[in-house]
């Protein structure tokens, strides 16, 4: 057999001329799946966008009431799951894409869109084609959605592996045949594993499924959210609004926290469906949602090649305390968690043995130890939950993996990760919204700035100052916003990505109760 030369002579012919060299892109298919919040919703009757077009459905009371009133799921969408895909389609409302513009939802908190990952993906893949969206209808349960994705993804990589063997120029002798890639966002990463449930053969198909802040064990915030009307704060419309939603969607109940996470000072419970209706959700919902976390714990599913991108560094309610406010049961969020030793027993303390809390923080909506499955890769990084999607370092992580390179579990910089905290509830017109950061121990260094996250309208940098909130180590800063807006609150230190957090400051309405 002839060998091969510097000249590129080899394999018994000469060869003249330069050798090819092909970019670095993957031949694989990839699906974005958002999380909760982030698909556009549409009355299919009206075409009437209900969800993720226009703000004012959050800060007009008259308009709000309406929309939100619309997204209340009926018996037919309540009990739809995996069992009843397909034989009787839901059809009054669709998703049709996703979001485009920053959203925002009391507790929930903020979201941006999905354009980075989208724009990454297609950076490195060998055509636009290769990514598909996933818009999905989130309110539904996560079991239903699943099985849509998992007929969404044949059809997908069976287009993509056709139009790649058709195409001559993106043939190579000895390359594999594409797989698929799912790239899924909070809730989205559920909605994989749903997926993967619901059709087996599905992960023989799949390279990796790369998950961004998946609450794998659930969130606290989802228990906040069915519990909105009790928090006191304003405006009281849109909180009671969006409370008598949540306890109608069957996705809000699979948020639910799988993990010990009622603190009763001497003891920690895990919640009931009882707790869960108590707290204003919806008891039927809860149980059949709190049933699967125990079948995903005694059946794990395998996710092939996970990777999981975890946001960490953040203030993050991790637990939860019952108070009684005018005979009413009140959730109120801890900022700790609990440990546990390999035999999921609690760890006590030697001396009271009361249960050993520890603040493990996260990404301001998940937990650190909630948003991984305990396999695969995890990489770490500081940012806030809704901002992940576009956060530099996970595009960057996101690309690595995509490509086929390694990733791992670092943290970006050294030293302490900074943290941003901003009012979980919103704030109105004319009351200062006091916003928290933490992990930065010189303030001279570090810029905080906000501004309109709708029109792009500057502010101005706002003066950081010793709190005395959790920890001396907080450091605060007022805002007061001059019109009602979603603004975009960004931490900018010298060793670490920006981060960034959206909060809705809303009219104010003296007879809004």
């Amino acid at each position: 057999m002839g060998s091969t030369d510097d000249s590129g002579a080899g394999f018994g012919l000469p060869f003249s001329g330069r050798p090819p060299v092909f970019e670095n892109r993957t031949r694989d298919a990839f699906m974005v799946v958002p999380g909760i919040m982030g698909s556009v919703l549409k009355d299919t009757g009206t075409g009437r966008t209900l969800w993720g077009a226009d703000l004012s459905m959050l800060t007009n009371r008259r308009l709000g009431s309406g929309f939100l009133g619309a997204l209340h799921t009926d018996e037919q969408e309540r009990a739809a799951d995996a069992d009843t895909f397909g034989a009787a389609p839901l059809t009054r409302i669709r998703a049709t894409e996703l979001i485009s513009r920053p959203w925002w939802l009391p507790v929930l908190e903020g979201l941006e869109p999905y354009s980075g990952l989208t724009d990454t993906l297609g950076e490195v893949t060998l055509a636009p084609e290769a990514v598909r969206a996933f818009p999905y209808d989130w309110r539904l349960a996560v079991a239903y959605n699943g099985a849509v994705l998992a007929r969404a993804a044949r059809a997908h990589l069976t287009r993509w592996r056709e139009r790649v063997a058709a195409t001559d120029a993106w043939l190579a002798a000895g390359a594999r045949e594409p797989q698929l890639v799912f790239v899924a966002h909070s809730m989205g990463g559920l909605v994989v594993r749903a997926a993967l449930e619901h059709d087996p053969g599905l992960a023989v198909e799949t390279r990796s499924v790369i998950s961004v802040g998946t609450p794998f064990l659930g969130s606290a915030g989802a228990v906040l959210t069915l519990n909105l009307q009790q928090a006191g704060a304003r405006p009281a419309w849109l909180h009671r609004h969006v409370q008598r939603l949540a306890a109608t969607l069957p996705s809000v109940h699979d948020l639910l926290p799988a993990y010990r996470c009622l603190d009763l000072g001497r003891e920690v419970d895990r919640l009931t469906p009882r707790d869960v209706a108590r707290f204003g959700g919806d008891e039927h919902l809860a149980a059949r949602s709190l049933a699967a976390h125990v079948r995903h714990w005694e059946h794990p599913v395998d996710l092939p090649g996970h990777r999981a991108i975890v946001g960490v560094a953040q203030p993050t309610v991790q637990t939860l305390r019952e108070e009684r406010l005018g005979g009413v049961a009140t959730a109120v969020g801890r900022h700790h968690a609990f440990d546990v030793d390999d035999e999921d027993e609690l760890v006590r303390d030697v001396l009271t043995g009361i249960p050993a809390r520890r603040d493990t923080f996260g990404d301001g909506t998940v937990h650190t130890l909630s948003a991984h499955t305990g396999t695969g890769a995890i990489t770490y990084v500081p940012g806030r939950h809704g901002a992940l999607p576009c956060h530099a370092e996970v595009l960057d992580q996101v690309k690595h993996i995509a490509l086929e390179r390694r990733s791992g579990g670092r943290l970006s910089g050294d030293g302490p990760q900074p943290g941003l905290e901003t009012p979980r509830l919103g704030g109105t017109l004319g009351a200062p919204l006091t916003l928290a950061v933490t992990g930065v121990e010189i303030p001279d260094r570090d810029t905080l700035t906000v501004r309109s996250a709708t029109t792009g309208r500057p502010g101005h940098p706002l003066v950081l100052r010793r709190g005395t909130g959790r920890s001396d180590s907080v450091l605060t800063a007022h805002f007061t916003a001059d019109v009602p807006d979603l603004y975009r609150v960004t931490l900018k230190t010298p060793t670490h990505p920006l981060i960034t957090q959206l909060v809705l400051v809303s009219p104010s309405d003296a007879s809004d109760r």
